[in-house]
């Protein structure tokens, strides 16, 4: 079962680069090196708890994604897509989305 430092890790690397920023760019938004942001993408390093909570909330990251002691079948990018549509659309929006993703779905059958 992967670790909670491990899903940090691989969750942020792949927000980061969906937000198409460097690690020297997000590490400023941040307040923090591109040295510990790179020890927490890639090395698995534990941030602060001050840290952890400004990165899920830049990045749009659910919390229960990577703190879930279950083991998730979702990929981080599902997860963040979950997240983004739980907590950053409105009715409409997710009704719309919906749409879209019944298309897609149809369109591959």
């Amino acid at each position: 079962m992967e670790n909670c430092t491990t899903k940090l890790g691989t969750a942020v690397k792949i927000a980061r680069r969906n937000k198409n920023l460097t690690q020297s760019e997000l590490s400023e938004k941040l307040g923090i090196t591109s040295r510990h942001l790179q020890a927490i993408e890639n090395e698995h390093k534990a941030p602060s708890f001050d840290l952890l909570s400004r990165m899920l909330a830049y990045l749009n990251l659910s919390a229960d994604s990577i703190l879930a002691v279950n083991e998730s079948t979702l990929t981080p990018e599902q997860e963040q897509l979950l997240y983004l549509v739980k907590h950053k659309c409105n009715q409409r929006d997710v009704s719309v989305l919906l749409s879209a993703a019944k298309t897609l779905v149809d369109s591959k059958e």
